[in-house]
């Protein structure tokens, strides 16, 4: 009987870890330049389209190496975009990566917005999820999901700029 109070603390650590997080930060839902954050507030947010006026690519093509995403096609807000500094981007610095299934339809979105000034990934707010709010994958501040891979990026968590 002991041994299962061991394995019950890692289930419960497991489901605590996928938990969706946050619907709302309580964000400006209509600021064009700035995602919201929380599940239901990011995936309303990009409903209303606002990233498709940011720089985008012009098509989606295939992974790039060591990505952990499908064929997919990437916007940068002007925050992101326009830096053109060494080290941390500003505050409020976003992209949106339309992620896409094999028929060709969007399946899932990435989002990450910079939230504080401070380096390091725990900076960011990382949100990977489908349209309608199923399979969230991540939704957070420094979501250890996205941070992983990222924290390899030549920059300040970040692998592409579009501009």
């Amino acid at each position: 009987m002991t041994h299962l109070l061991p394995m019950l603390s890692v289930c419960v650590l497991a489901l605590a870890a996928c938990s969706d997080g946050p619907e709302s930060y309580d964000d400006d839902l209509t600021d064009r330049q700035v995602p919201a954050r929380g599940t239901k507030d990011v995936l309303d947010w990009i409903e209303r389209g606002f990233y498709l006026d940011w720089a985008c690519e012009e098509a989606p093509h295939p992974a790039r190496p060591g990505s952990g995403h499908s064929a997919n096609r990437i916007c940068s807000n002007a925050a992101l975009a326009g830096f053109d500094g060494a080290g941390s981007f500003p505050l409020g610095a976003a992209a949106v990566k339309e992620i896409f299934a094999d028929d060709g339809e969007i399946k899932q979105y990435a989002v990450y917005r910079k939230v504080t000034a401070a380096a390091g990934g725990d900076s960011w707010y990382w949100f990977e999820g489908a349209s309608g709010g199923g399979d969230v994958v991540a939704n957070g501040e420094g979501d250890e999901t996205c941070t992983g891979c990222h924290a390899g990026a030549p920059q300040d968590f970040v692998w592409t700029v579009v501009r």
